[in-house]
């Protein structure tokens, strides 16, 4: 799906990361087993857990943290995390460049972009963008890599005129700020299952899949924890290949 998506948008692959928020550790190693290195994680003190568990086995994912992050929680998941996705307002920038200079950790950030105006969503509006990234940039702990945008919940908005927006932002930062982008590229974190063959072909540069790796996934018995699902190696190539 993304490799063909790619293809007919004359570009490469973006980097798929595996949404594994929902599946215990032994099928989030099954995803690791099929080659994907970059897990995603969504509630703060689970994947805090989860990352410590799998660091006691030695195994070493690339951790992607997907969700809203609440500022009492940024010490917690800065201690694992590589690569934060949402960025949505000053008070959270302000605490995680502060965090991550006391942790001596360089951390890699997305600023999120709030594009469909819908109050259900977090993230900074376009104007606030580039003032966010300079921000940001300011903290020798903090590599901005660039934008994460989500599609509408309703139809005021088509998700293709979203992510096209995003695409148009992500340029003209790129070219008005290049500075403060790491490598000078104003990267876009854009797509999930349901829209990722789209957000390729607009030029998304990672993708957060989670339902499309899997197959019958029960709903989580607890919010912290959710049952075994299975998961088939076939479903983890069709999201990256097919």
């Amino acid at each position: 799906m993304l490799t063909e998506a790619a293809s007919s948008a004359g570009r490469a692959a973006p980097t798929l990361v595996a949404v594994t928020k929902a599946v215990d550790e032994e099928v989030a190693g099954w995803v690791l087993d099929a080659g994907c290195q970059d897990l995603g994680e969504n509630r703060a003190d689970a994947f805090a857990r989860r990352a410590e568990r799998f660091a006691a086995m030695g195994r070493e994912p690339r951790w992607h943290f997907i969700g809203h992050l609440q500022r009492n929680k940024v010490r917690r998941v800065l201690e694992h995390v590589h690569v934060l996705h949402s960025i949505d307002s000053e008070r959270l920038a302000g605490t995680v460049a502060r965090v991550a200079e006391e942790l001596g950790r360089s951390i890699d950030v997305f600023i999120q972009v709030n594009l469909t105006g819908e109050d259900e969503k977090y993230g900074f509006s376009k104007d606030e963008a580039g003032d966010a990234a300079l921000r940001l940039a300011s903290s020798p702990a903090i590599n901005v890599r660039g934008l994460m945008a989500m599609g509408p919940m309703r139809a005021h908005r088509t998700v293709r005129e979203v992510f096209e927006e995003a695409r148009e932002l992500a340029s003209s930062l790129e070219e008005e700020l290049p500075e403060v982008f790491l490598e000078r590229r104003c990267e876009l974190s854009m797509g999930m299952s349901g829209d990722a063959a789209l957000a390729t072909e607009l030029g998304s540069d990672l993708v957060r899949v989670g339902s499309a790796l899997f197959v019958d996934l029960p709903m989580p018995a607890t919010p912290e924890r959710a049952p075994q699902a299975p998961m088939t190696t076939d479903a983890l190539n069709r999201a990256e290949d097919d």
